[in-house]
């Protein structure tokens, strides 16, 4: 940012907005806005995902979703700054080459640092780091489908639900993720807007399982129906909720859980909404229609079929008697493939 040949001053980057969506208030525009920057906050929840893999899951995972989000909410904070302070004219940006393209950070970085090298190794670094994301969301994404096929509640769940003998990765689970994400990637290359709409439901989707988990654990919360840790699980019930060693007790825990689903339901809410105004075909937001259509779709497979072999979630119970390390792996993997 210091070598940058021209800089913007602190008043524009702190005190101006841009209305670029022709919304008839800034305060709705701001609004319309969030949706772009949700993306990056997607993913906080990925290690829960790994927590049948993980040791010590109870106290490991909520370290590593607080610690990652500290970690990474530093880090982009800075990184939005220095961009910030190097576009000096934001237009420009947006109508070059790379602009037009989708990509206006790429002309920001040469317009910063005047170097085609140095431009190409920065974006490397961002492209090695969408990388890394996405061998994470792969990850996160594959036991999603493992875990929800496992319960009978995906179509094929049979096959889905097969783990490899030695390794006891769900092999199959990765390979669907992999193939569906390749295909709706395809997409893009034959339509823009019917790709765009595709991936739309990834917001309103993502946080309306997030509104339903906050919501209900706040209903608990204020009712008292989950009971205090206790130092044996003999005495607690199979569908007894007990909290945990990592949670925020008393109001503490309740303000926080209220401001998640507030925040949730207002990205939800804008989800639908286009992102400028007039709306065209080609801008149109379609995610209320993709939305409907997965939810249709979802209750159909349940009315029809689901509802004979889905009864809830399947908890695997670990004998008091023994702990996770004293359970042999190949026992581990009869038991999860005979769930």
């Amino acid at each position: 940012m210091q070598l940058a040949p021209a800089k913007a001053s602190s008043h524009d980057v702190f005190t101006q907005f841009s209305n670029g969506g022709g919304w008839p208030s800034q305060g709705l525009s701001f609004f319309v806005g969030l949706i772009g920057s949700v993306f990056s906050m997607f993913g906080g929840d990925s290690a829960v995902h790994m927590a049948e893999e993980t040791r010590n899951a109870e106290v490991v995972v909520p370290w590593c979703m607080l610690l990652a989000t500290l970690l990474n909410g530093a880090i982009g904070w800075g990184m939005v700054i220095a961009i910030l302070f190097v576009t000096v004219d934001i237009t420009a940006a947006l109508e070059s080459p790379t602009g037009s393209l989708g990509f206006p950070i790429i002309q920001i970085t040469y317009s910063a640092i005047g170097s085609k090298v140095g431009t190409s190794v920065l974006i490397a670094i961002l492209l090695a780091m969408t990388a890394a994301g996405a061998i994470a969301a792969m990850a996160t994404s594959s036991r999603l489908i493992w875990a929800l096929a496992r319960d009978r509640g995906l179509p094929g769940w049979r096959l889905v639900t097969k783990l490899q003998p030695k390794t006891a990765v769900p092999t199959l689970a990765i390979i669907v993720t992999s193939v569906v994400a390749g295909l709706i990637g395809l997409i893009n290359t034959g339509s823009s807007t019917a790709f765009n709409a595709v991936i739309s439901l990834s917001v309103s989707s993502l946080y309306a399982s997030y509104i339903i988990t906050e919501s209900l654990l706040l209903w608990r919360r204020c009712n008292g129906a989950i009971r205090p840790r206790q130092p044996s699980f003999d005495s607690v019930e199979p569908k007894q909720l007990v909290w945990g060693p990592f949670h925020l007790p008393g109001v503490f825990g309740i303000a926080v859980n209220v401001f998640a689903v507030a925040f949730g339901l207002i990205i939800f809410f804008f989800s639908f909404w286009p992102v400028a105004t007039p709306v065209t075909p080609a801008t149109m937001n379609y995610s209320i229609v993709m939305t409907g259509a997965v939810v249709t779709f979802a209750v159909l497979y349940y009315v029809i079929y689901a509802r004979k072999v889905y009864t809830g979630p399947i908890v695997e119970v670990t004998p008091c008697s023994s702990t996770p390390d004293d359970i042999a792996p190949e026992e581990k993997i009869k038991l999860e493939t005979a769930l």
